[in-house]
């Protein structure tokens, strides 16, 4: 893991969070070190924002979650909060969204910070063919991006057992030497009789 956190400045209280990034994002060790060290999903005192109809509003974590009809807590993996802009947005739709679709929409992407609908938009942008799709090549994008570790795993296992291998050898041959014992190499004999 510690490969991919190396693009996070990791200084920053909220290394994830949005402010910190372009809105499209290409470099795959980026991407995989966001999703390394975790969405942008802080609990903090946020900051208010008056709502023309007098009232004030503002972000709750409350939100990173959504109860179903039968009373089940289910999180939102994929909405966080941006604590430079003051607003939420969907960390899937950010780095995984198609910006060709034609229904592309970057109102998630940049954040969303209208408070007193929130609810309302976060079940809109759940059902949007944007986020299911993103979400869609997200997962694929992880399932790929584990079978590449399971191969690494494979591939770095060969080389150490190669690398013992080799290593007993060179005992062997040192321990030869070291002796005088003369290493030959015996002749097969062919009797064709």
């Amino acid at each position: 893991m510690i490969f991919y956190i190396i693009e996070l400045n990791l200084k920053n209280e909220y290394p994830t969070d949005r402010v910190h990034f372009n809105e499209n994002i290409n470099d795959s060790n980026i991407k995989r070190s966001i999703l390394a060290y975790g969405p942008c999903r802080p609990n903090i005192a946020f900051p208010s924002s008056a709502h023309e109809d007098g009232n004030t509003y503002k972000f709750s974590s409350y939100f990173y979650s959504m109860t179903l009809k039968s009373g089940i807590k289910v999180q939102r993996f994929w909405l966080c909060y941006s604590v430079g802009l003051n607003v939420a947005y969907c960390e899937t739709c950010w780095l995984f969204a198609n910006r060709q679709y034609s229904y592309y929409n970057t109102a998630w992407i940049n954040g969303v910070d209208d408070w007193r609908h929130l609810t309302f938009k976060i079940d809109k942008h759940e059902k949007s063919i944007q986020h299911i799709d993103a979400g869609k090549i997200r997962y694929n994008w992880e399932k790929n991006f584990t079978i590449d570790k399971v191969t690494e795993k494979q591939y770095s296992d060969e080389a150490t057992y190669w690398r013992e291998v080799l290593t007993r050898i060179i005992k062997v041959i040192l321990s030869l030497t070291a002796g005088n014992t003369a290493l030959r190499g015996h002749e097969h004999k062919n009797n064709d009789g």
